[in-house]
């Protein structure tokens, strides 16, 4: 008996996934896909439209699509594109599974991260509940941030496989980016108290916030801080070996050519964010490029403390 035209176009697919490369830039998309999803999601806080479905799974009482409300649409828009992460990352899941050459290195990454999505479901329901509490709306964003982290991960270990990249570990390199990645996320997280001190905390009607907001920010530029100083003495030894002959994986210059300005513009608008009343573009801007630099530092950093075991051959040396 034939198989149904739609089952024969999703098997041919999923099998495309399942070679090396496919499966590499389908890791590549799920990064990218769980990036968006970050600013999607803030978008929905920042215009105050948390609360515009006040209900769940339905977005309305008996009704799924909402009403001609912005507030209700900018929510239900976030629920589809979330919906729409959530399968991507269970494909992703499934073909990590039947990559050629079955590598184990790729399945836990590609499961966790759809479970960090699929988390999104249950926090999200007990964030309407509770009318949007800003340590829930903060957890959803950390949540976030975490499967954007683990999916970084599996592109790069997806990109060794496609590539046949074996690595060996540098402890030197290790220690300090261990220590800078801790730091950036010491930044995100202080980050998300500020937020949940502010005006900007979920509901604009519930006045109860975690912290004060001077207090919160006081810590925040502390921990930024902390954080440029590790990412300068990161950049600093880069040049330095650089200077001294040492060969660099180019992924690790071209990112880290990319992250410094990064960095420069995310404290720039952290500055003018505050200095302006906290204004809710500035604020999304704030957290799209948070999105960007967390992952470009891990590759960096992952990179840097991973590098290639022996000869490259010519393929993966141009990558």
């Amino acid at each position: 008996m034939p198989r149904p035209p739609l089952y024969a176009s999703l098997r041919r697919g999923l099998d495309r996934l399942t070679t090396p490369d496919g499966f590499r830039r389908a890791a590549i998309a799920l990064v990218i896909l769980l990036w968006a999803v970050i600013p999607s999601g803030a978008a929905v806080r920042l215009t105050g439209s948390g609360l515009g479905c006040d209900a769940w799974p339905h977005c309305e009482d008996g009704s799924l699509v909402p009403a001609h409300d912005a507030h209700a649409w900018i929510e239900f828009t976030n629920r589809l594109f979330s919906g729409a992460v959530i399968i991507f990352a269970a494909v992703a899941c499934l073909a990590a599974w039947r990559v050629t050459g079955r590598p184990r290195g790729l399945r836990a990454p590609a499961l966790v991260a759809f479970a960090a999505t699929v988390g999104q479901i249950p926090l999200g329901a007990v964030t309407v509940e509770f009318d949007l509490h800003p340590a829930l709306v903060g957890s959803h964003f950390l949540l976030s941030i975490a499967a954007l982290a683990v999916g970084t991960l599996l592109a790069l270990r997806a990109h060794d496989h496609a590539r046949g990249i074996a690595r060996d570990g540098d402890r030197r390199w290790g220690a300090l980016g261990v220590l800078t990645a801790t730091a950036l996320g010491a930044v995100i997280v202080s980050g998300v108290f500020v937020t949940a001190s502010g005006p900007h905390s979920g509901d604009r009607g519930v006045i109860d916030r975690i912290w004060a907001l001077d207090e919160a920010a006081y810590v925040h530029v502390r921990v930024v801080i902390a954080f440029v100083c590790l990412a300068a003495l990161v950049t600093f030894a880069v040049v330095r070996d650089a200077r001294r002959g040492c060969a660099f994986d180019p992924l690790v210059r071209r990112v880290g050519a990319a992250t410094i300005p990064l960095i420069g513009v995310q404290v720039a608008l952290g500055e003018i964010q505050y200095r302006n009343e906290l204004p809710w573009q500035v604020i999304l801007a704030h957290v799209g490029v948070a999105g960007l630099l967390w992952p470009a530092a891990l590759v960096v950093l992952w990179r840097l403390a991973r590098p290639v075991r022996g000869r490259q051959d010519r393929r993966s040396a141009r990558d």
